[in-house]
């Protein structure tokens, strides 16, 4: 009996490992395909990274989209994953300004365009941890 309980939690460990290691080069991938300027794949891959149940550090993730979406010459997407970024994941204001993942050209344009409404966004972030 004891064998079969120790086979047991042996494979439960072992296919958490494997699915935690599966989840990390996803992200390797899509952060290679946006290195290599394949935006769409990179986009493609970090979604797929994203809808995961135990994916991590999300806030930069969803930099890295935009920054995809803006070196894309889609400006609106890139804003919009931003903004999902601020009002999801709570990115705040000196983050957004000083952040080393966010394309900085896309950084000025996006806080051009959601500066009026960031205190809005953040409180709307804030409004979900309750």
């Amino acid at each position: 009996m004891k064998k079969i309980i120790l086979t047991i939690v042996f494979l439960f460990v072992a296919q958490f490992n494997y699915a935690s290691e599966n989840d990390s080069l996803l992200l390797e991938h899509a952060r290679t395909a946006s290195i290599e300027k394949d935006y769409d794949l990179a986009i493609k891959e970090y979604k797929k990274y994203i809808k995961l149940p135990n994916a991590k550090d999300l806030k930069n993730v969803y930099l890295e989209i935009a920054n995809c979406y803006y070196n894309n010459n889609d400006k609106e997407r890139a804003v919009k994953y931003v903004k999902e970024a601020i009002t999801k994941h709570g990115l705040t204001e000196d983050a957004f300004i000083y952040s080393q993942v966010i394309d900085p050209a896309l950084s000025k344009y996006a806080l051009s365009v959601l500066y009026d409404d960031l205190e809005k966004m953040q409180k709307q972030y804030i409004a979900t941890l309750d």
